[in-house]
This record gives C-alpha cells, sequence and structure tokens, in this order.
C-alpha cells in the first residue's frame, strides 16, 4: 500500500507567477506533498509546470500529484493524481496508472469515499472541515460532524478546508490521517516557517 499523503499543498487557480519561488522556500520549511490543480491551464501549460514542480519537489522529499488528467501524470513521471468527486471512475483510472502511482479523490460523504478506496484508492480528502475561503458557500462539517464521516471511511483521509497549524492537532484527534491546504503555506508571510510549523503539529512526515 502506498503511503497516502501527510501533509499536501494544493495550488490554486489561476498558477501564480512565483510558485515555484513560493514553493522552493515552503520545502525548505519541511516536506509535503503538492497538488497541481488549475482546471482552466492547456495541457501544454500544465505538462510544462508539472516537469518544473517535480524538479523542485523530487530533491526535497516531497511527491507530485496532479489534478484530475492521468495522461499528463503518465507523461511528466508524477507520482499520482486525484480525482475530484465528479470524475473518472477510480477502477478505470487505477487500471491506467497502474499499482504504482498514488490516487486520492476529493469527497464530501461516504458513499464516494468507500467506493474510491474499495476499488484502489490510497486516500480521499474529506471537506470542509473548516470554514474556508475556496468554497465561502459549502456549510463546514465541523470536527464532530467530521470524526462520524471519517470512522465509516475504510482508509486514510486527509483533512481539506479551513486548516491550518494550530487546528491541525484539533482534526487529527478526529482521525484525520493528513491535512490539505491552500493558503495556509501559500498566503504564509514566511512559508518555511508555516511548513515547519503543521510539520511538527503532524508530528513526523
Amino acid at each position: 500500500m502506498l503511503p497516502p499523503p501527510r501533509l499536501l499543498l494544493i495550488t490554486d487557480a489561476p498558477l501564480r507567477a512565483d510558485l515555484e519561488s513560493v514553493l522552493s522556500r515552503a520545502l525548505s520549511g519541511a516536506p509535503f506533498d503538492l497538488l497541481l490543480r488549475d482546471k482552466n491551464a492547456s495541457d501544454t501549460t500544465l505538462e510544462a509546470v508539472a516537469r518544473r514542480l517535480k524538479a523542485i519537489l523530487h530533491p526535497a522529499g516531497g511527491r507530485l500529484l496532479i489534478h484530475d488528467r492521468v495522461e499528463i501524470a503518465m507523461k511528466t513521471g508524477a507520482d499520482g493524481v486525484h480525482l475530484p468527486e465528479a470524475g473518472q471512475d477510480t477502477a478505470t483510472a487505477r487500471h491506467l496508472l497502474g499499482p504504482a502511482l498514488l490516487l486520492g479523490r476529493s469527497c464530501h460523504e461516504t458513499t464516494h469515499a468507500r467506493q474510491h478506496l474499495l476499488q484502489g484508492g490510497n486516500y480521499v480528502t474529506l471537506s470542509p472541515v473548516f470554514a474556508t475561503e475556496s468554497h465561502p458557500e459549502a456549510i463546514p462539517l465541523g470536527l464532530e460532524r467530521f470524526a462520524v464521516l471519517r470512522a465509516a471511511i475504510p482508509g486514510p483521509v486527509l483533512a481539506l478546508g479551513g486548516i491550518h497549524g494550530d487546528n491541525v492537532h484539533a482534526v487529527l484527534g478526529a482521525g484525520a490521517t493528513g491535512v490539505a491546504l491552500i493558503r495556509g503555506i501559500f498566503n504564509a508571510s514566511d512559508p518555511a516557517a508555516a511548513t515547519r510549523h503543521l510539520s511538527r503539529a503532524l508530528g513526523s512526515i
């Protein structure tokens, strides 16, 4: 079984001009995995960015996952794919990727999460745990509801939505395997310090 991400940083669209610089600084604080996500970027653009980011991540001990686009993950030698909740079915994606690459999925309830894991997925994200700027209209699960849903999912679950260094212990206590976030690192004045803080809260990565 491939180890799921423990700390997963997600890019936001459009991809920021200083993405590579911020990524390098953040990785100097602690290793983590990165999910490259930009639904509007062309395949050509995303492939070029993926290759550059992989060259930064791998020497620092991080892994690169591609959002949704299996073909780009395979062409660039990425470490895995993360599927949207209503995206390609897990069994097909796993067949294309083979057993050596990570396969995750975004989930908001237990049915899709259980199906994904039973069909060969390695982990799911469950969101939003807390209020988040990414989806201000979404009603947060809260820790109690997150814990109930997580207990019904037979595999690794990353908490997503409003995650930062000071609430990591709370979501781990509610059963999270790890955490996924965007702004907790990308909007930090000191990305390396933010990553160190998250890493310490999670324990050893």
